[in-house]
């Protein structure tokens, strides 16, 4: 017997017939008109003598020994035909026998019996409706059948649970999901351990019935942003293919949460599904593209800048521990951060020497003209107390990879050469650098201003023309005497006309080696 016959007999359908016709065909049969009667008929399977008594106005619920009514012999019996004769005469549904099982699990056990027995012999728990235990027993056309006529999905069964949280319980079907959805069932229902039905679908993988659920109206959420901080990014996808905005109003903002995680494919996601985040902050109290900087991703950055986050916003003052805990120890950003203000994600590049990152920013609109607020640092100031040559160039326009030219000084011969970008040699001077007590530094630097006409502010307004300051630092070369040794106070003097020359040919950016 298949299930869905014995469920679609508890719907409404036939009625009463011709009693006197009825009590007279008996009489001819010489069968009593009684329940007990009918409760024979129905054990022996003769609808036509069940019929008969029915329509002679014989009750259809009389209990046999064990608290049985014919409508569950019917249904046990495997007659479909005479339990819904049985039904049509006003069988109570409600009946139970005396183990306590009810007339539909009778036609649920008759049902299952007959598909191959899946769950045979279970009984219907006390409790339950209908629409449950068609769920139990994961009858996908019974239970459409129940809802087409009226069953409430969001009716309560044993232990309190609507159909929608019994069948995220037992992991039902999509199928049987859309069925309880598309009669009203509440999308956001919450499972056995209260999480909401999206959440225990996501967990899952089930994403077909998180599908019907979103389409249903079902509110996400956090499961957008635990997605993120999870790295799940078949979730991520799944939810953003679902239309679920990517940018969110919580104090810590999704693109923030998956810079933090540096999940760079996310961040990826995130901005193409239209994340418009970028001038948020986050719980460090830092935006995207600042936490990105401070974490030294390039990558990220570029994400960023090019889905066109600012990169000439200052870092947020005051900068929270959380915020300093991501930032190197190497390097002097951090005490900046701390004390001073103005500090911009270029600042931070420079302080790191990260050259991609700096391209980067600069690429993107980056100034390299502000000044942190009360120590007056610029960005190249930050790579001249790391002695970072390469960024020093690059700030200064110059590609480090491809110099134009450079400059080597021999403390030893007090002489300096120019050479071309071919080593070959362009220019030569003799000079004079610092004496005793003066030692003028050795290492590499780099040109980081020029001034024609400069006056120097530490040795009281002494003039020294064609001056090129070396790494943003207190000497350079300029114009001097220069006897056949080391006389200066540290700078590199150069004789008149030579300066000149000097000054001449060489750029901002230009490497200087100084040696012994």
């Amino acid at each position: 017997m298949a299930m869905v016959i014995s469920l679609t007999a508890f719907l409404p359908g036939l009625g009463p017939a011709d009693e006197g016709s009825a009590q007279a065909a008996l009489s001819k049969k010489a069968v009593p008109v009684g329940s007990r009667s009918l409760l024979e008929a129905v054990r022996a399977g003769d609808r036509e003598l069940a019929d008969l008594l029915l329509r002679a106005t014989v009750k259809p619920d009389f209990r046999d020994e064990v608290g049985r009514i014919p409508l569950m012999l019917a249904l046990h019996g495997g007659r479909p035909d005479i339990a819904e004769d049985l039904i049509a005469s006003g069988a109570d549904l409600r009946r139970r026998d005396k183990k306590g099982d009810s007339v539909l699990g009778y036609a649920m056990k008759a049902g299952e019996s007959s598909e191959g027995g899946r769950l045979a012999g279970i009984e219907p728990p006390t409790g339950w409706q209908p629409v449950h235990l068609a769920l139990q027993r994961g009858d996908v056309t019974a239970l459409r059948t129940l809802l087409a006529h009226g069953a409430n999905p969001n009716g309560k069964g044993a232990n309190g649970r609507t159909a929608m949280a019994l069948a995220l319980a037992l992991e039902s079907t999509p199928d049987e999901m859309a069925a309880l959805l598309k009669v009203g069932a509440d999308p956001d229902a919450r499972g056995p351990d209260d999480r909401t039905a999206i959440d225990i679908l996501l967990a899952r993988r089930d994403f077909a019935s998180a599908k019907l659920l979103l389409a249903h109206g079902a509110d996400p959420g956090a499961a957008l942003y635990n997605s993120v901080v999870e790295g799940d990014r078949e979730t991520l996808s799944f939810l953003l293919e679902s239309g679920i905005a990517a940018s969110g109003t919580s104090k810590d903002p999704i693109l923030v949460a998956a810079v933090r995680e540096g999940h760079a494919e996310m961040v990826a996601m995130l901005l193409k599904a239209g994340a418009s985040e970028l001038d948020q902050k986050g719980r460090e109290g830092q935006r995207a593209l600042h936490l990105a900087v401070a974490m030294n991703r390039s990558d990220l950055s570029k994400l960023l800048l090019e889905a066109g986050a600012d990169p000439n916003l200052p870092f947020s003052q005051p900068a929270s521990k959380a915020f300093l805990a991501k930032v190197r120890a190497v390097g002097y950003l951090k005490t900046h951060l701390r004390y001073d203000s103005r500090v911009t994600p270029l600042m931070a590049a420079a302080d790191c020497g990260n050259l991609e990152l700096a391209r980067l920013l600069i690429e993107h609109g980056a100034r390299k003209h502000i000044w942190t607020k009360r120590k007056s640092y610029y960005p190249i100031g930050f790579a001249s107390r790391r002695d970072d040559v390469k960024m020093m160039q690059l700030l200064l326009d110059v590609d480090p990879d491809h110099e134009e030219r450079w400059v080597k000084v021999d403390l030893s011969e007090q002489k300096a050469w120019v050479y071309d970008k071919d080593g070959i040699e362009i220019f030569t001077t003799k000079i004079s650098s610092g004496k005793q007590g003066y030692r003028t530094k050795t290492g590499e630097y780099v040109i980081t201003n020029k001034n024609r006409h400069h006056v120097s502010n530490v040795y009281k307004g002494a003039k020294m023309p064609y001056f090129q300051r070396l790494s943003c630092g207190d000497f350079g070369f300029h114009e001097g005497y220069c006897p056949d040794y080391a006389e200066s106070h540290g700078c590199l003097r150069v004789p008149r006309g030579n300066a000149a020359k000097l000054w001449s040919i060489t750029k901002t950016g230009d490497r200087v080696v100084i040696v012994p």
